[in-house]
């Protein structure tokens, strides 16, 4: 891997409507492997919604992509859906990268899984230790939050640096949630 650009592979989940909840529903899982900034490969998996499909279908999409470094917008994917970047990182062996840009509410986090999901103390397991892992990086717009699991800091703030050129989001991370969302409100009309 490159000091400061790698082959990238980004994770985003598509929109539902709320109704989808509960596995009522399903939305689409886009993994994009870029280089750069352009798009190498795109791989695209339906979850249902709150199923629990999410961690599983990221570390199948990742094997098909080949990349270096993962790049996950956050934890929660398809409504509650939790990826442990931990987990990931062992079952990969890939470098995970977890980026938060806006701060949680972990009180409301946990009830909320707690009310609906009987695994919710797992769940909310994986999302408080993540978010009590959190470092501050400086972009040139804001400060965000990022996990780095398998790979040091300062290889971290070098990759986000190149690829977080038109805003805070990472690029890789914006194209994978664009497909997502595009995808997803297709499949819904």
């Amino acid at each position: 891997m490159t000091k400061h650009c790698c082959i990238i592979e980004a994770y985003d989940d598509g929109f539902f409507p709320p109704e989808f909840k509960g596995g009522k529903g399903d939305t689409f899982i886009v993994g994009v492997k870029t280089s750069g900034f352009r798009v190498l490969d795109i791989a695209v998996s339906r979850v249902l919604v709150d199923g629990g499909e999410t961690y599983k279908r990221i570390v199948e999409m990742s094997g098909l992509l080949n990349g270096e470094l993962i790049m996950l917008d956050g934890v929660t994917y398809a409504g509650f859906d939790v990826v442990d970047p931990f987990l990931l990182h062992s079952e990969t062996g890939k470098p995970v990268v977890a980026v938060q840009l806006y701060p949680l509410n972990l009180e409301r986090v946990r009830s909320a899984l707690l009310k609906h999901f009987p695994d919710g103390e797992e769940r909310f397991r994986v999302v408080r230790n993540y978010y009590e892992s959190l470092i501050p990086i400086e972009t040139a717009w804001r400060i965000i939050q990022v996990m780095a699991v398998g790979i040091d800091l300062g290889r971290v703030v070098g990759v986000l640096r190149h690829v977080c050129i038109y805003s805070p989001e990472p690029e890789p991370l914006r194209i994978a949630d664009k497909i997502a969302s595009s995808l997803s409100k297709l499949f819904i009309s």
